[in-house]
């Protein structure tokens, strides 16, 4: 009877080991699992940034908390045929337009565009007798208020702010494609540079343009983007709105802007 009261005892000993084996089994595995996903290995990869400074499409990927929305200004069409705009800011506003402007500045003269946002004033010197079709196309839309309200609607942290887009999604335009030249070398696309974005080519000019920040310009962009003057005076405007961007490596160059800096208005003056 002693002999079978042990017998039963280290039974019931085993049964106990293998469930507690059993359990710590689990716990194991459902550890291990825990560790995978909180390592990030399901992580999808980012695709190493572009140096393109195109007209983008916009991103399907959901935004992060931190990305502020796109703005846009409403669309309003300008008449069929428009004429020169005068510069003392009292030409109407218009968003869209049938057509490339026509020639209106004088290019043995000076054109100086302050551009005012909400956060400072940005002034430039524009370069109108090395780049007169990109800086005669700056001017008109200006004068036509064309970049009231709109949005720096990509901003690459140590490389560029970009804007001129109505619709604040990087492929809106002023209705009309042109051809502003390219430099003849990189080397103009210092910091502070204003140069005009496009869909790769030069004859794909229109609105959307992007100031240079940093000294990587001249290494990093190929002489494909107009080039029609530079910040002479709030380079510490410039700084600040491209603090509040986004990392071209961690967007696939998308750059969304963390906060979304406005362009109040810019105006031109001759001289």
């Amino acid at each position: 009877m002693e002999q079978l009261r042990r017998q039963q005892f280290q039974k019931r000993r085993r049964q106990r080991f293998f469930i507690g084996g059993g359990t710590a089994a689990v716990v194991i595995i459902v550890v291990a699992v825990l560790a995978a996903v909180l390592s990030g290995g399901s992580k999808p990869k980012v695709a190493a940034p572009t140096t393109t400074l195109a007209k983008t499409t916009p991103t399907t990927a959901a935004p992060t908390s931190t990305t502020a929305a796109p703005v846009s200004v409403p669309l309003i069409d300008a008449p069929a045929k428009v004429s020169c705009p005068k510069l003392n800011g009292s030409s109407p506003h218009y968003t869209h337009f049938a057509a490339a402007p026509p020639m209106c500045i004088d290019t043995t003269k000076h054109y100086t565009a302050k551009i005012v946002t909400d956060i400072g004033t940005i002034t430039a010197t524009l370069t109108a007798a090395q780049d007169p079709a990109s800086v005669n196309n700056f001017v008109f839309l200006a004068a036509y208020h064309f970049f009231d309200g709109t949005a720096f609607h990509r901003v690459c942290t140590g490389f560029v702010d970009q804007g001129g887009d109505p619709t604040g999604t990087g492929t809106g335009g002023p209705g009309y494609s042109f051809n502003g030249g390219t430099p003849k070398s990189a080397s103009v696309y210092t910091n502070g540079a204003l140069a005009m974005a496009n869909s790769g080519s030069a004859s794909t000019d229109g609105s959307q343009f992007f100031i240079v920040v940093g000294n990587t310009g001249p290494t990093t962009l190929t002489a494909l983007y107009s080039y029609f003057g530079n910040v002479t005076a709030g380079l510490s405007v410039v700084n600040a709105i491209n603090k509040d961007g986004s990392s071209a490596a961690t967007t696939n160059d998308s750059c969304p802007p963390r906060v979304v800096h406005k362009i109040i208005k810019v105006t031109i003056t001759e001289s």
